[in-house]
C-alpha cells in the first residue's frame, strides 16, 4: 500500500498509518469541531434490568436506571453537517459515575467511521428529522423504515449551564474482530473526550421519549418508565484524543 506525501507517492512505512484509507483518509486528525450545535436532553428511567443487558461488564448499571435520551442538530463540524440521536445510560465503574452510550443513530457515513474507529461509539445509519412546533422541537428517527425514536423537548425558560446533565465520562466499547477466526483482535473500553468552545445558551423545559422496535432493532424495552426535565443547548465544541480505560485483552494499559 502506498500513501502520497507532497505530491508523490510513498511506500507506507511499518510504523506509520492510522486509518484507512491510509492514502486518503476518511475523517480528519484529531482535534475536531462542531459549531452551532443545537442539543437536547431529556431525562429519564429505565427498567435497570434491562440496561444491564446493555451495559458490558465490568461496567454496573444504575440501580435507578437512569439515562439521558439525546439528539443533536449539528450544521457544520469536521465531518460535516449531520443530525444524531440515541441514549446514555448511567452506570458506574469501579465505584465511580459514569455513562455508557449504547445507542447512536445519525446520518453521515463519515462521522460514523470516526466515532467506531475511534472510540467505539455505537453509532449506527439512520434518518433523522427535526421540526418545530411553537415551543416544541421533535426528533425523529428512522431506521429499517419504521420509526424507531421519537424524542421532544420544549423552550420554558433560560438556563444556567451547571443545570444541564452532565455526560462525563462517557464511555464507550471499542471492539474490532479478528480477521483469522471468531472473537475479537482489539476490545477496549474507551472515554471520550471534548470540551465545548466559547460562548453557549441553554434553556429548561419538559422532555418527552419514545422508542419502539423494528425486526432488526429493538428499543423498546428502554421505553422510559418516567421522565424528567428536558433541556436545549447550542454552543461549540471540539473532540480531543479520547483514553483507554479497560483493556480486556491486555495489550494496552492506562
Amino acid at each position: 500500500m502506498v500513501v502520497r506525501t507532497e505530491g508523490s507517492f510513498q511506500i507506507l512505512k511499518a510504523s506509520d498509518g492510522e486509518v484507512l484509507p491510509s492514502h486518503r483518509s476518511t475523517y480528519p486528525e484529531i482535534p475536531t469541531f462542531y459549531r452551532g450545535m443545537e442539543t437536547q436532553f431529556v431525562e429519564m428511567e429505565v427498567d435497570p434490568e434491562v440496561a444491564a443487558a446493555h451495559l458490558p461488564e465490568p461496567l454496573v448499571a444504575d440501580p435507578d436506571g437512569g439515562a439521558i435520551g439525546i439528539a443533536l442538530k449539528i450544521p457544520l463540524s469536521s465531518y460535516g453537517p449531520f443530525n444524531e440521536a440515541g441514549i446514555h445510560l448511567k452506570c458506574s465503574f469501579e465505584g465511580e459515575p459514569a455513562y455508557y452510550n449504547s445507542h447512536l443513530f445519525l446520518n453521515n457515513v463519515t462521522a460514523i467511521c470516526a466515532g467506531r474507529e475511534r472510540w467505539g461509539v455505537a453509532k449506527e445509519f439512520a434518518e433523522i428529522s427535526f421540526s418545530d412546533h411553537e415551543n416544541v422541537r421533535v426528533c425523529e428517527v428512522v431506521k429499517e423504515g419504521a420509526l424507531l425514536m421519537r424524542l421532544s423537548t420544549t423552550w420554558d425558560a433560560l438556563a444556567e449551564p451547571a443545570e444541564l446533565p452532565v455526560l462525563a465520562p462517557n464511555l464507550n466499547l471499542k471492539i474490532i474482530p479478528r480477521a483469522d477466526g471468531p472473537g475479537a483482535a482489539l476490545k477496549q473500553l474507551v472515554r471520550y473526550e471534548s470540551e465545548e468552545v466559547g460562548a453557549s445558551t441553554q434553556y429548561s423545559g419538559r422532555g418527552l421519549v419514545e422508542f419502539r422496535s423494528t425486526a432488526k432493532t429493538d428499543l423498546a424495552p428502554l421505553n422510559p418508565i418516567s421522565v424528567g426535565r428536558g433541556f436545549f443547548h447550542k454552543g461549540d465544541l471540539q473532540e480531543l484524543h479520547g483514553a483507554i480505560i479497560h483493556d480486556y485483552l491486555g495489550k494496552h494499559s492506562q
